[in-house]
């Protein structure tokens, strides 16, 4: 279980990135990386997509089934056409 580190900067215009590895109440892992959008005690949000500046596609994970959070550096993060 991860502990409740602050991981999100309401003070940072830019998105802060993360990879979240997690699993489900079958013990099945799972891995996604998106925006950090909320950051609970209990919970963060991650979102995927977005449409006319409205969040469309995210995941509630709770902080119990989170197994690791890495924060990607937008620097490491490369556009592919």
């Amino acid at each position: 279980m991860m502990t409740a580190k602050k991981l999100l900067n309401k003070n940072n215009p830019e998105n802060t990135i993360a990879r979240v590895v997690f699993h489900n109440s079958f013990n099945e892992e799972y891995e996604c990386a998106g925006v950090l959008m909320r950051e609970k005690k209990d919970l963060i949000r991650v979102a995927f997509g977005a449409k006319n500046d409205k969040m469309v596609d995210y995941l509630d994970i709770k902080r119990s089934d989170i197994k690791s959070i890495d924060i990607i550096n937008s620097s490491n993060i490369k556009r592919l056409y």
